[in-house]
């Protein structure tokens, strides 16, 4: 029996701060000189969860990457003169961040002037907020980009963005000293479709309570973005995914009647589809890529 390909940490230094981030390389026997994978996570989870599909992906050859975003996992948290560039950039800041760490990491280097990459692209998968992420990335960077895959595709008009700020923008586990805003961490998790592997909750929770600030700040980002239009002028290849039991399967529907000719599937997992459907979400990401390649 084939080892399993090992998933290592390191941080990345950027100008704005530290970039904690996951990464796998294929076995040498499975090397493919493919183009690297880019896993962007939700808010607020952190790279952890994409490190079973890291392995699965490494075992069939590919490079994998999967950052921390600013004030989440163990990256920097945004200081209050970020904080101020951030709700002036929005999602273009965080896009920024991610692409100045990958340069430090070398997997391409941009040039100072235009969005032109002098070495490898990358496929993107994001995830609710990560999906956001890879459409102002792909927008922005056409040519660093190969393909992005949007689990959760978050592409909604101005008053859907107000309505979905409305529901969950309120801080709802900010720390106090009774120690309660654990228990209400755990409930949301629970709501949110967690499962009832103890395993993945309590790693969720930890993800959670850590990132209480961060997660209000790229959700503002996130909800301020003009994703239409980002969305209509992505030229890479698209794939879209989405859980039944998703919160933003009720924009599924208008997700795909942008882009008529984008294929779009269904996965399982509630908003935890990198962990709870591994072999789903796997298998029509790999056979998106095969297609791409040949």
């Amino acid at each position: 029996m084939s080892p399993l390909p090992l998933i290592k940490k390191g941080y990345a230094d950027t100008s704005y701060g530290q970039i904690h981030y996951r990464y796998v390389l294929p076995l040498p026997e499975t090397i493919k000189n493919q183009i690297p994978l880019l896993l962007l996570h939700k808010s607020a989870s952190s790279s952890a969860c994409y490190e079973s599909l890291m392995i699965v992906f490494a075992s069939q050859g590919y490079t994998c990457y999967a950052p921390d975003m600013p004030g989440f996992g163990s990256s920097f948290d945004p200081t209050p003169i970020l904080i101020t560039e951030i709700t002036s950039l929005g999602t273009a800041w965080y896009t920024s961040v991610c692409i100045s760490a990958l340069e430090t990491i070398g997997v391409f280097s941009t040039s100072s002037n235009a969005n032109a990459a002098q070495g490898s692209k990358v496929h993107i998968i994001g995830h609710h907020s990560g999906a956001v992420l890879a459409v102002e990335m792909a927008a922005t960077y056409p040519d660093l980009v190969a393909s992005i895959s949007l689990l959760g595709p978050t592409v909604m008009d101005a008053s859907e963005r107000a309505a979905m700020k409305e529901e969950y923008f309120q801080t709802f586990n900010e720390p106090v000293t009774d120690g309660s805003h654990l228990l209400k961490t755990w409930e949301y998790l629970a709501h949110m479709g967690v499962g009832s592997d103890l395993d993945l909750w309590q790693r969720e929770a930890i993800d959670h309570i850590r990132a209480w600030k961060g997660r209000n700040l790229i959700y503002g980002a996130v909800w301020a973005q003009d994703a239409e239009k980002l969305y209509a002028a992505v030229q890479c290849p698209i794939l879209l995914m989405c859980a039944r039991d998703d919160v933003l399967i009720k924009y599924f529907g208008y997700v795909k009647s942008l882009r008529p000719d984008v294929r779009a599937v269904e996965v399982q997992g509630a908003n935890f589809s990198p962990d709870r459907d591994v072999d789903g979400v796997g298998r029509h990401w790999k056979q998106f890529l095969e297609e791409i390649e040949k």
